[in-house]
């Protein structure tokens, strides 16, 4: 996993930002992060501080977390999000990853969320990875082009 990673994390409460980061931490990720919890923060956030990854609560007093998961979809759409909250049920949990949220913590299960950040950013990687590849293939010469037919 690279050692620059960004987090911003989507959370009005600072002692659960902390829980949060301190879990990644104890698991030894390492990375620099931004709290924000207003829409304006989360924009600019997402705008200069280029994350690899959102942590989001669900429930926030100035927007809820579909909110945040819009936008975040479009300022940065291949950027993995995750919600972490205590009050989202299971019929949201669904809602939020069709509308593209990579997955969802419970926040009193915390202990699983290095698992969960790990497989989002390795697949972010990996569809990053295919992108460019067809990027490649589109921009290579024909094969036809390179073949000597004689």
């Amino acid at each position: 996993m690279r050692s620059d990673l960004r987090i911003v994390f989507v959370e009005d409460s600072p002692q659960d930002a902390e829980l949060e980061e301190r879990e990644l931490r104890k698991v030894g990720l390492q990375f620099d992060s931004m709290r924000v919890w207003t829409r304006e923060d989360c924009v600019r956030a997402l705008k200069q501080f280029k994350p690899d990854l959102i942590i989001s609560d669900y429930s926030l007093p100035a927007m809820d977390g579909l909110a945040a998961l819009k936008i975040a979809s479009e300022i940065c759409p291949n950027v993995p999000f995750i919600f972490v909250s205590g009050t989202i049920g299971e019929e949201r949990a669904i809602e939020s990853l069709k509308r593209g949220a990579t997955d969802y913590v419970a926040k009193n299960q915390l202990k699983g969320l290095m698992t969960k950040v790990h497989r989002a950013l390795k697949e972010a990687e990996e569809r990053e990875e295919k992108r460019w590849l067809e990027e490649q293939l589109r921009q290579a010469p024909p094969l036809s082009a390179t073949v000597n037919w004689c």
